[in-house]
């Protein structure tokens, strides 16, 4: 009768092991998995290219189907409904493709589950701590984003200039460059030359009183001597910079943007870039590959980090991405975990950054030599992303790595959407000229009530001024 009793443990170790790697809790029924993983996205994510070759892949190694549900297009759409999905019960979701601000908010709403092991050393720093909260890993990096400056290659060479090294040699080169060039287009006008050229503007951006703007001014106030990781701006070193940032983005809108920037998403600036009515721009590098389509050909444009700040020379950007978690309501629990982790392994990684995107790992960044390799046959890197003949247009894989290097994650907190709406409200506002100083005065502190939740969160404003 000793043979059962010794054989137990043994037993009992490997049901628990294969819940962790599962992500059960020990509560839940180990059975069979049965049915197709359902995973819940943008609409990016259904459409032909990197992501869903992906995706088959898996099914045709695993024997397994992925059934992908499209969420809305837009941000606060896809956020709203999978809370609601999760907080029901209802959803049926397996694996959450989710923005990288979203993973406190969704580890406290318990919509999401924890990951049951540590993630690998080979993510980037950066990349891996807008999963981790509370203490615990919620999911993996699957895709980044980095802000980066796009500029007119060829314009700035014809006027003797490079790429400006901080924010305030790029104000001055985009007014003596835009002035002149305006200038020279007039001149030709006059003389009966057939290309008309449109106004060209110094910088364009994304300002319109959306998730870009609070991006836009957390890079301000991070210039502005703000700390990425702090929890307040009203404390030590934090004190003004967000007002000084804010401050910097009108100076920058009045003097050398169209005030149509305060309209514009990422979609807006970059036609407008690569319409050739500005000579900067602020954007992510998934958009490199439409400004290479759209711009007249013999136009050239590069990109490089974004300007430095300069008390130190640092160059700061918000990070951006995706990352993929195990829904807490999931019935397939293990089948989520396996498909999670084939998309996000180095292989997979590699691809990405190939097909444009900019990968999670330290290790696709490597010289091709010595970088992971892509799984995926030679004909769909030959497609590219958006279906087009030849390899996807791409920013130079050094300068994406360096600016994520340099990057750093939005505010942690499960009241993030509130901060952000807050700050919408306020920098639109100013950026108008709707309250002067004072709103920017007020700011500061709206924005600390909102991350500690102490704003109205019916419906996102900040707690009252009285």
């Amino acid at each position: 009768m000793t043979a059962p009793r010794t054989a137990a443990p043994a037993a009992l170790a490997s049901l628990a092991l294969m819940l962790a790697m599962s992500g059960c809790t020990p509560g839940e029924q180990l059975v069979p998995e049965k049915g197709a993983i359902v995973l819940a996205t943008g609409s990016d994510l259904s459409s032909s290219g990197v992501r869903q070759d992906l995706i088959h892949d898996w099914e045709r190694r695993t024997g397994r189907t992925v059934r992908i549900v499209n969420l809305p297009d837009t941000a606060d759409g896809q956020r709203s409904q999978l809370l609601a999905a999760g907080q029901s019960g209802n959803g049926g979701y397996d694996v959450l493709n989710l923005d990288v601000a979203w993973t406190a908010e969704f580890a406290e709403a318990g919509v999401i589950r924890p990951w049951a092991t540590s993630l690998d050393g080979d993510f980037l720093d950066s990349v891996a701590k807008t999963v981790e909260y509370d203490g615990k890993v919620w999911g993996v990096p699957f895709n980044t984003d980095a802000g980066l400056l796009y500029y007119r290659k060829d314009i700035l060479r014809a006027y003797g200039h490079g790429a400006p090294s901080n924010w305030g040699e790029l104000k001055d080169m985009a007014t003596e460059v835009a002035q002149a060039y305006n200038r020279e287009a007039a001149r030709d006008a006059a003389a009966g030359h057939k290309k008309k050229r449109p106004t060209m503007y110094g910088m364009v951006a994304q300002l319109r009183p959306y998730e870009g703007l609070t991006v836009n001014t957390l890079e301000s106030a991070w210039v502005n001597g703000g700390d990425p990781d702090a929890t307040s701006f009203t404390k030590g070193e934090q004190v003004g910079a967000l007002q000084q940032g804010i401050a910097d983005l009108k100076l920058r809108l009045d003097s050398i943007m169209p005030h149509e920037a305060t309209t514009m998403d990422e979609t807006e600036s970059r036609r407008w870039f690569a319409d050739g009515r500005a000579l900067f721009m602020r954007n992510w590098p998934v958009e490199y590959a439409s400004v290479a389509e759209k711009l007249t050909p013999g136009e050239q444009f590069d990109v490089t980090q974004l300007p430095a700040r300069p008390s130190d020379g640092k160059r700061m950007s918000v990070l951006g991405g995706q990352n993929l978690a195990i829904s807490a309501g999931s019935t397939r629990p293990a089948g989520a975990r396996s498909l999670i982790e084939a998309l996000t392994g180095p292989g997979s990684e590699r691809c990405l950054l190939e097909r444009g995107f900019a990968a999670t790992r330290d290790s696709a960044y490597r010289e091709a030599a010595t970088a992971p390799r892509c799984p995926l046959p030679p004909g769909g890197a030959e497609r590219g992303e958006h279906g087009a003949t030849g390899p996807e247009p791409r920013p130079d894989p050094r300068t994406l790595h360096e600016a994520l290097m340099a990057a750093a994650p939005r505010p942690r907190s499960a009241h993030y959407q509130t901060f952000s709406k807050v700050v919408q409200i306020g920098v639109s506002a100013y950026l108008n000229g709707r309250g002067g100083t004072a709103i920017a005065d007020r700011l500061a502190r709206q924005a600390d009530d909102a991350l500690g939740g102490r704003g109205d969160q019916r419906t996102g404003r900040p707690a009252d001024d009285g």
